[in-house]
C-alpha cells in the first residue's frame, strides 16, 4: 500500500508542468507589473459546499454541497445547487449520490452521467430533462458528445441527442488513449487501433493487443475527469497507471494541463481495459506503435508494414492484474526504441503495483529486433523519461539510466536520496521557474552541467553527482498550469499561493492567495485560501 501511494504522488506531481531556479541555466524573465486587460469575478461559496463547476458562459455555477442535516452522517446526503451569478439566486436543486454520478456544466445545459451509463442533459434554468440516453460517454467535442452503444462508437448533438455520425468501434474494452493527429483525426485505443476523423465519422482500423479482462471486476464503465471537468470520479491502482500513460506523454511533449485539451477523450469498462500501448510516432509517411508484446509499422491507411513480436514476460491474465503497460516510443534515424514503464494493472493482494521495465530497439526499416534489456531487476517503475541528442535518460524513484543511442549501452547510476526525497521527473525547457533575489525568474533546464529533477519533498535537484545538489525550494518554484495564446502561467511561491502571468520577458502577478487554480477555455478559474471561485478573464 506504501508502494501504490508513491505511485499515485508520483501520478498527481506529473499531471502539472514543473519547474525550478539557477541563474546559470537560463536567461532571466524581469517582474513588471503590467495592465493584461483582465476581468475579475469573485464568488463566495457556502460554508456547507465541498466542489463546484461553472457555466462556460460566466452566467451561472452549480454548486456540490453537504446537507447540514446529514452532515455528521458517516455517509452525508449531496445537493446539487444551481446558481445565477448576478444575483446570487438558487435557481433549483437536487439531491444526487455522488458515487453514482458526476456532473459536467455545458454552454446548452447541465450533463448528468450515472454508473449505469444513462446521460441526461437538464436544463440549466430550471434542471427539467431536455433528453436522457443509455450510452457510455466518451468526451465532448466542441458542441458535440462522442459516447458509445454497445460496438459503436457515436456522435451526437447535445442540444437533442440527434446522432451526427456512427461507426463500429471495440469500445468494450473502453477508451483508453487519444493521440490528435491534425485538425480532424485522431488515433483512438479501444484495445484496437483506430484513426478517426471526428468530424465525420470516417473511421480505419488496425488490429492490435492492449486490452485484457478481469474476470473478478464488476461491470460498468467509468468515467475519466480531470480538475474542473467533473464532480466524482475514480482514482485507483489501473486507473492511476492508465492516466499516468496520458501525462507522461504529454509531458514529453510539453502539453501539461491536459484538462484543457478538449480532444483528450477516455472512457474505461470495469471488466477491461486497454492501456497497455505507446505513443505513436510517424515518420516518412509511415507510423510506429508497440502494444504489449508486438513492435508495429503502418501507413496512414492502417495497413500494417510490418509487425514484430517483442520479447516480454507473458502477462497474467487469470489472477487480474497485468504486469506490463505503458510504453514510451522514440525514433531516432533508423531505429526505434521502446521504453516499458513498468507501470502494472490490477494489482491484487500480494502483488507489487510494478514489473520489471525494460528497453527494446528495432529497425524501422525492417522491424528487426535489435535488442532488449532489462531496465531494474526488482519490481519498480520508470517515473520519467528524457530524449537527449545522444541517448534516452531513464528516471527511477533513486536512480538513473542512460541508454546511448550510438552502441545500445545501457549503464546506471545510483543516486542518495536521503536529503532530496524520491524523484519524480525530469525538467526540460520551460516547465519550471523560480524566482531570484533581485526580482527576476530564472528557468531551470537541462544542460551538460545540470539535471535537474523534481522530488517528492518538493526540491528541484541537480542529480549529475552521487549526492544530488538541491538547486531550488518549494518556496522559490514556480510550475506552469496554463497557457492561453502567448499567456503563460506559473503557481508557486510559500505554499504555492502565487499566481504570476509570464508575458515576452514580463512577469505579472495575478493573484496571491491561489489554493488551486485551471484553465476552463480562455478562462481562468482559481479556488482561493479563503475559499472563493474566482474566474478571469482576459481581454486578448
Amino acid at each position: 500500500m506504501k508502494r501504490l501511494t508513491i505511485i499515485m504522488l508520483l501520478f498527481a506531481l506529473t499531471l502539472c508542468p514543473i519547474m525550478a531556479q539557477n541563474n546559470d541555466l537560463a536567461d532571466k524573465l524581469t517582474i513588471n507589473q503590467t495592465s493584461l486587460n483582465l476581468t475579475k469575478q469573485d464568488i463566495e461559496l457556502p460554508d456547507e459546499a465541498v466542489g463546484y463547476l461553472t457555466d462556460p458562459e460566466g452566467n451561472m455555477i452549480a454548486l456540490d454541497c453537504i446537507d447540514p442535516k446529514t452532515a455528521k452522517k458517516k455517509r452525508p446526503k449531496h445537493v446539487l445547487k444551481v446558481y445565477r451569478l448576478a444575483d446570487k439566486k438558487l435557481m433549483w436543486s437536487k439531491y444526487y449520490k455522488p458515487e453514482d454520478t458526476k456532473y459536467k456544466f455545458l454552454k446548452q445545459g447541465i450533463m448528468e452521467i450515472n454508473d449505469n451509463s444513462k446521460i441526461t442533459i437538464l436544463n440549466k434554468k430550471d434542471g427539467t430533462k431536455v433528453w436522457g440516453k443509455t450510452i457510455n460517454y466518451i468526451g465532448m467535442l466542441g458542441d458535440t458528445l462522442i459516447a458509445s452503444n454497445s460496438s459503436e462508437i457515436n456522435a451526437l448533438n447535445v442540444e437533442n441527442c440527434e446522432k451526427i455520425w456512427s461507426g463500429k468501434m471495440n469500445t468494450g474494452y473502453g477508451v483508453t488513449y487519444c493521440q490528435p493527429i491534425d485538425n480532424n483525426w485522431n488515433y483512438l485505443i479501444s484495445d484496437d487501433l483506430y484513426r478517426i476523423n471526428l468530424s465525420t465519422g470516417n473511421m480505419l482500423k488496425l488490429k492490435s493487443k492492449t486490452g485484457v479482462e478481469d474476470p473478478n471486476s464488476s461491470t460498468g464503465f467509468v468515467c475519466i475527469g480531470f480538475p474542473g471537468g467533473f464532480w466524482g470520479g475514480f482514482i485507483g491502482g489501473f486507473v492511476a497507471s492508465l492516466v499516468h500513460s496520458v501525462a507522461q506523454y504529454t509531458h514529453n511533449k510539453h502539453i501539461f494541463n491536459i484538462s484543457t485539451n478538449d480532444r483528450q477523450l477516455s472512457m474505461m469498462p470495469l471488466r477491461m481495459i486497454s492501456g497497455i500501448h505507446s505513443n505513436i510516432v510517424s515518420k516518412g509517411g509511415l507510423n510506429y506503435y508497440a502494444d504489449y508484446n508486438s513492435f508495429m509499422c503502418f501507413d496512414d491507411s492502417l495497413k500494417l508494414v510490418y509487425k514484430t513480436k517483442i520479447n516480454n514476460k507473458k502477462i497474467n491474465t487469470n489472477r487480474s492484474f497485468i504486469k506490463e503497460s505503458r510504453s514510451e516510443l522514440t525514433v531516432r534515424g533508423d531505429t526505434a526504441y521502446v521504453v516499458n514503464l513498468g507501470y502494472g494493472i490490477y494489482p491484487i493482494k500480494g502483488e507489487n503495483f510494478y514489473d520489471f521495465p525494460h528497453i527494446s530497439s528495432f529497425n524501422i526499416k525492417d522491424g528487426k529486433a535489435l535488442d532488449n534489456q532489462r531496465l531494474a531487476y526488482d519490481s519498480v517503475v520508470v517515473t520519467s523519461t528524457n530524449v537527449c541528442n545522444n541517448s534516452i535518460r531513464m528516471l527511477f524513484y533513486n536512480r538513473e539510466a542512460e541508454y546511448r543511442f550510438s552502441d545500445r549501452y545501457l549503464f546506471f547510476g545510483d543516486r542518495d536520496t536521503t536529503q532530496v526525497g524520491h524523484f519524480v521527473c525530469y525538467l526540460t525547457d520551460k516547465m519550471c521557474y523560480a524566482k531570484n533575489d533581485d526580482n527576476s525568474f530564472s528557468e531551470i533546464k537541462s544542460t551538460e552541467e545540470y539535471t535537474p529533477v523534481l522530488t517528492t519533498r518538493g526540491y528541484v535537484a541537480n542529480i549529475k553527482e552521487y549526492v544530488p545538489k538541491i538547486i531550488a525550494k518549494k518556496a522559490n518554484t514556480y510550475f506552469q498550469v496554463a497557457q492561453i495564446n502567448n499567456l503563460y502561467f506559473y503557481q508557486g511561491g510559500k505554499g504555492k499561493k502565487e499566481l504570476w502571468c509570464f508575458n515576452s520577458d514580463q512577469a505579472t502577478l495575478i493573484a496571491d492567495d491561489v489554493k488551486r487554480v485551471w484553465q476552463n477555455n480562455d478562462k481562468l478559474e482559481i479556488l482561493t485560501t479563503t475559499g472563493k471561485v474566482r474566474i478571469i478573464s482576459f481581454g486578448i
